[in-house]
């Protein structure tokens, strides 16, 4: 069901971005306190209007490569705000989610990770992720 969900997020993505210039964007998700990699799902979100959107999932060694108007073409230029969630099934309640990833990461609102792509660079990130119950 989630991997539905992830497609149907990312055909309206695609929809909302076309004609957008995008850089490719890749790194890696891990945990500050092991460096153990995080399996999930990866948002970014571009400050500026219209804040154009990102997603992948991540691999299972972390890694990751955005897509926005095509599979893989990365992110808008700027700065981003990165959002982090759990690649579950629907049914999994938002405190069951806190089990498995801080829950200040799950909105971008309140999520403090944030990078900047830019044009002619590698946008290759390392997001290092607190664990539940880490400030």
């Amino acid at each position: 069901m989630i991997r539905t969900t992830f497609f149907i997020s990312l055909i309206f993505v695609l929809g909302c971005a076309e004609g957008v210039k995008t850089f490719p964007t890749t790194g890696k998700v891990v945990y500050k306190a092991d460096g153990k990699p995080f399996n999930g799902l990866i948002y970014f979100e571009a400050v500026k209007p219209p804040h154009t959107r990102s997603m992948a999932q991540t691999n299972a060694d972390g890694t990751f490569s955005l897509s926005t108007v095509k599979e893989g073409g990365g992110a808008v230029e700027g700065e981003q705000v990165v959002r982090i969630d759990v690649d579950q099934t629907d049914e999994v309640q938002i405190k069951d989610k806190a089990k498995n990833i801080h829950p200040k990461y799950l909105d971008f609102a309140t999520s403090p990770l944030k990078v900047k792509v830019e044009a002619g660079k590698a946008n290759n990130f390392t997001i290092e992720l607190d664990r539940p119950g880490q400030k």
